[in-house]
């Protein structure tokens, strides 16, 4: 894995959603910055939280899959109520980025439901990035606002819908359909 780019894994991850997630100025540098590590987390949507997380794709070093099984479960998605959707999960894939740069390490992660057409779906929100520091603690570099920080809003073209976690219709957030 190590040295390979963003390009080489352009068949395994979804990079127009990274690139809808960051900045072009920061994308075009991570195009040619080489990975050190890659983790691969699945898990159901459920609500606007995911569940049943499992990494499909471990690290080199365990220490980042705790980290990918951390952001995972932190992260968020609302606006996801399609009219054509026969479940009310949807499988979701979370990718962890490990770089190594002047200062240490950097860790980006961003996510896209992985069913058909989820990485051509419209996402906003922000990628979240940190650093490790000298202490063990990852430091979060924020970044714009998205929902709590932690996740994205998703619509299909065509299809208006609420962004915020407040606005879940009522049947979404009871845990079972009327």
């Amino acid at each position: 894995m190590r040295g390979r780019t963003i390009r080489d894994l352009s068949d395994a991850i979804a990079p127009r959603v990274l690139q809808r997630s960051i900045s072009p100025w920061f994308y075009k540098s991570l195009l040619v910055s080489p990975i050190d590590d890659w983790i691969v987390v699945r898990a159901r949507l459920s609500h606007t939280q995911l569940s049943g997380t499992r990494v499909i794709r471990p690290a080199l070093d365990p220490a980042y899959d705790a980290l990918a099984l951390k952001r995972a479960n932190e992260f968020r998605i609302a606006g996801n109520f399609s009219t054509g959707a026969l479940s009310l999960t949807d499988s979701v894939l979370l990718h962890l980025l490990i770089y190594k740069i002047a200062d240490g390490t950097m860790a980006l992660s961003f996510a896209y439901l992985d069913g058909p057409g989820g990485p051509q779906m419209k996402y906003f929100g922000c990628a979240r990035l940190s650093v490790l520091k000298s202490d063990g603690r990852w430091e979060e570099i924020k970044g714009p606002e998205s929902l709590e920080g932690k996740g994205w809003a998703v619509r299909e073209s065509g299809v208006r819908n609420s962004f915020k976690l407040d606005k879940v219709p009522q049947h979404f957030s009871s845990g079972s359909p009327r």
